[in-house]
Order: structure tokens, then sequence, then C-alpha cells
């Protein structure tokens, strides 16, 4: 396989007493992506790129560890500490939908085409956190770096089901695992009326946050 294959990552938080909440989920994603895509998948090589990584990081600090995994089982992997962050966490709308049906929507690679806009905007104006998707139909799908959840009247938290086309975060997975979460498609028009609305990330956890008008 061609080392020109995206390469896959994972971005995992590390507590400052060292340790990893969603170890495993994080394995277990990078895992069914090696197996959906047809990569070469070694636990042992990807830990051990890990561990090399954090022994050379800052202590007694959260850090934020990134590995990429490429075709061939080969990683790289830095940590740095991660600053703290003050919510709500403000959001906005994108003003493009997500292209429909890719994928690669479904793996968290560094082919992210889609979401560059974002990107430039977000490095622009750092007080927004994120940049909320939808589809072609006005669907609610996800942020460039982040899952989204709605609350409603019955205080029920509800998120868009990933359906093999959005991003199974997992610290989304963790939430849906321990039923603070459930699965619904959502609409423009239930983010706009929402009860409340949260988004999630590895490194962030599950945070309250706002939808804000688009910086000019």
């Amino acid at each position: 396989m061609s080392q020109s294959k995206p390469e896959l990552i994972e971005t995992l938080r590390v507590d400052a007493d060292g340790q990893i909440p969603l170890l495993e989920l994080h394995l277990e994603r990078v895992a069914h992506s090696c197996a959906e895509l047809g990569y070469d998948w070694d636990a042992q090589t990807w830990l051990q790129a890990m561990h090399t990584a954090l022994g050379q990081a800052p202590v007694n600090t959260p850090l934020r560890l990134r590995i990429l995994w490429n075709a061939k089982a080969s990683a790289k992997a830095e940590a740095q500490a991660l600053p703290a962050l003050e919510g709500p966490l403000q959001l906005c709308l994108s003003k493009t939908p997500l292209p429909a049906q890719d994928p690669l929507l479904s793996h968290k690679t560094t082919h992210r085409p889609w979401y560059q806009d974002a990107a430039a905007l977000l490095e622009k104006h750092p007080q927004l956190f994120d940049v909320i998707f939808l589809d072609t139909q006005s669907r609610v799908c996800e942020g460039s770096r982040s899952n989204i959840y709605i609350q409603d009247e019955q205080g029920h938290w509800w998120t868009p089901p990933a359906q093999g086309w959005l991003l199974p975060g997992v610290q989304r997975q963790a939430l849906l695992n321990s039923g603070l979460a459930r699965e619904t498609e959502l609409f423009l028009d239930d983010l706009l009326h929402a009860r409340a609305i949260r988004v999630s990330n590895a490194l962030r956890g599950w945070q309250n946050a706002l939808l804000v008008q688009n910086p000019v």
C-alpha cells in the first residue's frame, strides 16, 4: 500500500496524574479504521510510540498527545501541555455543507479538506471553539473538532447518528455507552431551538456550548 495514503490520527488527553481515560476507545477506533481502510496494524508499535512521547513530555500537567499511524504500521507521536479552557464554548455554523457520503468522513485522518476553511476561521477568531457543519438537507452533522449534542425539554441529550459517514468520537462513544447521550437525526431547527447545547472531544470532555453569529 502506498505511503501516500493519509495517516490516521488519534488525539488523546493525558491527565496530570498520567492517566489516559479513553485509551481503550482510542485503540478500538484506530484498529477499526485500519481494518476498514486496509492498513497494517500493530497495537504494540502504536503504544510504544505513545510511551516514548510521554517520556519526553512535561509532568504533573494535562497533556495533548497526538499519534499518527500510517498504512505500513509506523507511528509518530508528540505530547505537549494542554492549556485550560473556559466555558461555555462558542460555536458558529459552517457556510458550506459536508460532502455527501465521503467514506473518509468516518475516519480521523490527515485528509480533511472539508475542514480547511473551518480551521482558517478558528485560527483567525480564537474566541471560537468550533465550526458546526450541516449536510445538504440541513441535518446537523458534527464540528470540525468535536461532536455536538442538544438537550430536549425533558432533559435528554441527543447527538446525530454516525451512520458510517460522521466521525465516531471516542468521548461521544463513552457518553453513548454510559447512557448519558442518545442518537437521533437532528436538524438546524432543532439546534436553533435547543434547550441547551454541548460539544465533546477526547481532549476537552463534554462541555457546555453556545451558538453565536458567524464572525464577519
